[in-house]
Order: C-alpha cells, then sequence, then structure tokens
C-alpha cells in the first residue's frame, strides 16, 4: 500500500486515534489545502520512519518523522540536527556547538550552519542574502552532500518539489493559518526553487502543536495553551536553534531568514550571515510503499 494511503487512512479514524489532522475548510484554524497532518505532544504522535537504513533498531541518525500528507505526498523531517557526516563542511557550514539544556536529542555536539553566506560574503555590508538559490545550505549542503550521503537508492525515493521561498512579512506574528497563506499561497514574492532537498516552512512548524495552539502568532509560542507550554504539545520542537525555508521579505531584511528558537518559537531575527541547526526536509515519491512498523520510535515505519 502507497505509504501516502496508509497516512490517510490512518488520519481518516479521527485524531483522538491517529494524532493526525485533515486541513479541510471543516478544520477549524486549518490550513485549508486539504492537507493530513500530525500534530500534538512528542511522545504521543506516532510518526517516526527509518530512511537511510535498513539495519534493526533503526540507527538514531536514521529516524525520520512524517510531517503529513501535502499535495498528496509524505513530507518527512529529520528527527534530529544533521551533521557534517550528512551535510559536509564546506558550503555554509561554521562549526559545532555544545547543545543547550533545551535540547532533546542525544548529539554531544550539534553542527551548525549559515543560511547563505560564504557565496554572498560581499552583500548587503558582509551580512550576506536571503535569497535561497544562491544558499551554499542549498546546493552544497543539502542538495549535493546529503544526497551523496545518503545515497542513490534512498535519494531516488526523494520528489523533486517546488519550493515556495518568495517569503513574506507577516509570517512570525501571524497564527499558523495566516502564515500559511503569506508564505505558501500568496507570498510577497512568486520566488521558487526546484530541488530535492529543502527545510520546512514556518506553517509547518506552527501546525505540529496541538489544534489549541493555532490560535497563537509563531512568534508566541514559549507562550501558555491550557496551562502548558506549547513547546511541550508540539512534536516537531527539538530544543535548539534551527533554520527554516522561510524568508523575511519586508523593509530592510534581505539577509533575514526565520528561525525556531530553542525556546520553541519562530523567530524573524535569523539574519544569515548567523549559524544554526539544520533539519533537513523532503517530499517522498507518491509510489514509496509501506512495508512495516508502527510508528514509534522503537520501531518506526519502513519503506519500500
Amino acid at each position: 500500500t502507497y505509504l501516502a494511503t496508509c497516512v490517510k487512512n490512518f488520519g481518516n479514524q479521527g485524531p483522538d486515534i491517529s494524532n493526525i489532522y485533515i486541513h479541510n475548510s471543516s478544520l477549524d484554524n486549518g490550513a485549508g489545502d486539504n492537507s493530513y497532518r500530525y500534530a500534538g505532544a512528542s511522545e504521543s504522535v506516532n510518526n517516526f520512519v527509518c530512511f537511510g537504513s535498513t539495519t534493526k533498531p533503526c540507527p538514531t541518525d536514521n529516524l525520520y518523522r512524517i510531517i503529513g500528507v501535502i499535495d498528496e505526498k509524505v513530507k518527512l523531517i529529520k528527527y534530529d540536527y544533521a551533521n557534517s557526516n550528512l551535510l559536509g563542511i564546506d558550503g555554509d557550514y561554521y562549526g559545532s556547538h555544545t547543545p543547550y539544556s533545551t535540547y532533546k536529542g542525544s548529539l554531544t555536539s550539534i553542527d551548525e550552519y549559515y543560511w547563505n553566506y560564504n557565496n554572498n560574503t560581499t552583500i548587503n555590508n558582509g551580512k550576506g542574502s536571503n535569497e535561497w538559490s544562491t544558499s551554499l545550505l542549498n546546493k552544497i549542503n543539502l542538495n549535493t552532500n546529503y544526497i551523496n550521503n545518503i545515497g542513490s537508492i534512498w535519494a531516488n525515493k526523494i520528489a523533486t518539489t517546488t519550493w515556495k521561498v518568495g517569503g513574506n512579512v507577516k509570517i512570525s506574528s501571524s497564527v499558523p493559518a495566516t502564515a500559511y497563506q503569506n508564505e505558501i499561497v500568496s507570498p510577497a514574492e512568486n520566488t521558487t526553487y526546484s530541488a530535492k532537498i529543502g527545510l520546512i516552512y514556518a506553517s509547518d512548524y506552527g501546525f505540529g502543536a496541538v489544534p489549541e495552539a493555532w490560535t497563537t502568532n509563531l512568534n508566541s509560542y514559549h507562550g501558555s495553551v491550557n496551562g502548558s507550554r506549547i513547546r511541550s504539545q508540539l512534536w516537531m520542537y527539538m530544543g535548539y536553534y534551527e533554520w527554516t525555508i522561510s524568508r523575511y521579505t519586508g523593509l530592510s531584511s534581505d539577509n533575514v531568514s526565520l528561525i525556531v528558537s530553542s525556546d520553541g518559537y519562530v523567530n524573524d531575527y535569523g539574519y544569515v550571515n548567523s549559524r544554526y541547526g539544520v533539519r533537513p526536509a523532503f517530499n517522498l515519491l507518491p509510489s514509496i510503499t509501506y512495508v512495516s512498523g508502527d510508528g514509534t520510535k522503537s520501531n518506526p515505519i519502513r519503506l519500500s
């Protein structure tokens, strides 16, 4: 059975069973794109996939999580941050950093990358550019090194995606549904980039939280929902600074992209010559099928 079909069938059983929400017109504060998206606390969301390895148990570095079925494709994000063994030490590589106390993974150090600096050091008084098409993180670290390091068998399971990289002003200062409109449906610029590997959109992150959070602006996701912090009910949160693919497009903002902070909120002060963690995101080909697994971390889904 196609993996996308399995996820949708599971989602059709209802969020109380699946932690999957169908973002159709009847879902309050949703994306309205008929996508199926996982949402909720990490320990409640069974969306783990073993990608890049057939070893059992699945190595932690090969654990990914399903964001959902979007545009009829299963979208994955790497569970933990990608280090130089996958992304390399060229391109927009900066160096390593010891994780903060908020970090939820198992790495002893996290490699950091600029969003787009080493190819644009003379632009904006040495501050770089937020044009994704010129980013070496994009072209070298993600779409050359990462592709080569996972190997052709696995790279051939990944679909080429038209990433929406036009950006906008009101993304982080909006609720997820508005952020989705501003970065995906009606970005400030009609700019796209076609490649296999990208990063999450800010709205992907926002919709990963429990629905009660979807009335909160993304830059306030370190606030409270029903007495509990949003980040404790958001499976995608990993507790370290990381890049999104979304950029800030506005006055004097041609060197700013959005980040997820270590505190769990989306921040639009991510200057592209800053350095943060990277979690590759991508869409699987629609033809990829489910083989086994229940989606838990100990028994992740295996693919054809």
